[in-house]
């Protein structure tokens, strides 16, 4: 189950998010609804562990995130909202920038990116 507890998050004392609790449990889905500047995002955020709140907890079958807060990581899934993808790399090299691995070629020494920049 995923939960969060009384999680607030605030910006220079500006409140993103008050005491949201929820949560899920496998195969549920959950939705946020609300207008632009409710929190949405930056509650999504949270949820899988790029903010940190600035109280409560976030947690994952009973245990706080943060502390292993890489393994969680490798157990959740995201898509955002407004996706960083290159067009000139294939999927494997997309990926690789994702995992934090992106591949050290030059663009101009790259013959996926030399192939994509002639057919343009």
């Amino acid at each position: 189950m995923l939960e969060m507890v009384d999680v607030s998050k605030s910006y220079r004392g500006v409140a993103a998010v008050r005491m949201l609790s929820l949560s899920a449990r496998a195969g549920q889905v959950v939705g946020l609804l609300g207008p632009n500047g409710s929190g949405k995002s930056t509650t999504v955020k949270m949820l899988i562990g790029l903010l940190r709140p600035s109280r409560g907890q976030i947690r994952w079958h009973g245990e706080d995130i943060q502390p292993q807060l890489l393994d969680y990581q490798r157990r959740v899934g995201y898509v955002p909202e407004e996706p960083r993808l290159y067009a000139y790399l294939k999927a494997r090299s997309d990926g690789a920038i994702g995992r934090g691995r992106p591949e050290r070629i030059p663009p101009e020494e790259d013959p996926v990116y030399k192939e994509w920049k002639a057919s343009q």
